[in-house]
């Protein structure tokens, strides 16, 4: 007994030392990243936390971008540059996500509107605006409209979740079990990013490369998904996001608001899932989007529907052109 208890106790010893070794490389890590990638923009206090705020350019409109779920602003940085020549625009890192300061409310729609309300308001932005949403982004920014339409010209939905998608979307792999194994494996995340393993099992690389962006893109956002806070920020979102997704009703009618509707035109593949798919599912799935995507671009009399052709669910990264000129033809009434 004696022996073991010896054992245990220089186990204990390691672990502790290991422990203390691998949050000495987080944190040099993390340094390092930032030294190279510095934060643009500013933060702003929206009432006793801060949210970033990145905006460029100039022009008599000002653009509001609204990431997907887990998204940061380093999301946006093949659009953002180019709207920035014809117009204001503006990208945030919502709660706990990139820059900004996590909040104790769930990601859920109405926090989140309210959350970019403090925002538009403690930085003086200016009417008029166009919002544009990618994946739980239209969500987000259908709810902000609902919630504050005045000034709003004009929304851009870049591959959108849908209020019901839960229920009606087939998704391969969309059963309890995945879920669990989905929870377990961000809930690891979680627990060991202080130590350095998440960044040191290249995880964040891998998933990166997946969408073929641009060298200098790609880095920057994995420093920023190697952060220490980047699981736990994920995890918040997802548990409030799945109450946005799993609503009655459709969303509510635009009325006459121009939009435009961007939906990705690259089948779904096996390869974007970890188990085996079957063809016949994966057609299943990409009707089902299509017809809720159909749906979305009906909730205004004054919409277009366009394809990117050869571009996945990553759309602003994969067709950034797609989003920018969506946006010019808001602004220049051409919708």
């Amino acid at each position: 007994m004696k022996l073991i208890a010896r054992v245990l106790r220089y186990l204990a010893v390691l672990l502790v030392g290991l422990g203390a070794v691998g949050a000495t490389y987080q944190w040099r890590a993390s340094a390092s990243d930032a030294k190279r990638f510095p934060m643009p923009g500013e933060r702003v206090d929206i009432g006793g936390r801060s949210l970033h705020l990145y905006c460029s350019g100039n022009g008599p409109v000002t653009v509001l971008l609204e990431n997907g779920l887990g998204g940061n602003y380093a999301a946006w940085g093949l659009v953002q540059p180019a709207i920035a020549k014809f117009a204001r625009v503006c990208n945030y890192d919502r709660a706990g996500m990139g820059w900004s300061d996590p909040s104790d409310r769930a990601a859920r729609a109405e926090f989140v509107s309210d959350d970019l309300h403090r925002l538009v308001n403690s930085a003086g932005l200016k009417p008029p605006f166009v919002l544009v949403g990618w994946s739980a982004g239209g969500v987000f920014v259908r709810r902000y409209y609902r919630d504050y339409p005045d000034g709003i010209i004009g929304m851009v939905f870049v591959d959108s979740s849908q209020e019901q998608q839960r229920h009606r979307l087939s998704e391969p792999g969309n059963t309890e079990t995945h879920r669990r194994e989905a929870e377990f494996q961000l809930a690891a995340c979680r627990a060991l990013a202080w130590t350095g393993a998440v960044r040191a099992s290249g995880v964040m690389k891998q998933m990166a490369a997946a969408l073929h962006m641009p060298a200098d893109l790609e880095s920057e956002m994995v420093a920023m998904e190697n952060r220490t806070n980047y699981c736990s920020g994920v995890a918040h979102e997802m548990q409030g996001f799945e109450h946005d997704v799993s609503q009655s009703d459709p969303p509510a009618s635009l009325g006459d608001l121009p939009l435009v509707v961007l939906t990705r035109g690259r089948a779904s593949s096996s390869k974007d899932y970890p188990t085996p798919v079957s063809q016949s599912q994966l057609a299943q799935l990409d009707q089902s989007w299509t017809t809720l995507q159909n749906e979305l671009a009906a909730l205004s009399s004054r919409s277009l529907h366009r394809i990117a052709k050869d571009s996945g669910h990553a759309i602003p990264i994969q067709a950034p052109d797609v989003v920018v000129a969506a946006v010019r033809d808001i602004i220049d009434a051409r919708i």
